[in-house]
């Protein structure tokens, strides 16, 4: 029992340092550490125990903190790969858009009319937001959804394609291409604040 509390405040701590670097609001993340806290009462914890090994339940415990937030990042980095190999560079997109030079693409992205993602020093653009119909080569109300959106790049980027049990299931590209730009703006104004 003594090892199980060492890694119940091992993994609390673990989790307490993330708290702290995202983007939740401070009555969020104490709800979110005192909903941890009572699921890992001693008691419950030996019945998990006794129920099932704690292994079959959580997968293998890392060793330490450090271990466990280094499989944090190897996570997103993963997540971050898979966002990126979907994408293109400004040449393409200039292509794509015939802007004439890839000053306009990198125009657009300050204004925020395209989505970029910085990657190892060169922009890549999301092959999803492009679209011959839609205004200025994308689709409609990217922009104003952009904007919405008070995250970095690559968290708009994933929340743009995650699905969301507010749409039913849908992402909010989903909704966007079936013409439905309030239902996303007023999701995208609670991302970053605890609600998405």
């Amino acid at each position: 029992m003594v090892g199980l509390m060492t890694l119940q405040a091992e993994f609390q701590a673990a989790v307490l340092d993330q708290l702290r670097r995202s983007p939740l609001d401070p009555a969020a993340q104490d709800a979110l550490l005192q909903a941890l806290s009572s699921a890992a009462e001693p008691a419950q914890a030996a019945r998990l125990n006794e129920e099932e090994p704690l292994t079959e339940w959580l997968g293998e415990t890392p060793a330490n903190a450090a271990q466990l937030e280094f499989e944090a990042l190897r996570r997103s980095f993963a997540l971050r790969r898979q966002l990126l190999a979907s994408t293109i560079g400004s040449a393409e997109v200039n292509e794509l858009l015939a802007t004439g030079s890839r000053q306009t693409v990198h125009d657009r992205l300050k204004a925020g009319t395209l989505l970029g993602i910085l990657d190892q020093g060169k922009w890549r653009f999301p092959l999803w937001q492009f679209d011959a119909e839609g205004p200025n080569g994308v689709i409609n109300g990217l922009a104003q959804v952009l904007q919405a959106l008070q995250v970095s790049n690559l968290a708009k980027a994933r929340w743009l394609q995650k699905p969301h049990p507010v749409f039913g299931g849908s992402t909010p590209l989903d909704l966007l291409r079936q013409g439905r730009l309030e239902d996303v703006l007023a999701e995208a104004g609670q991302v970053g604040r605890g609600q998405d």
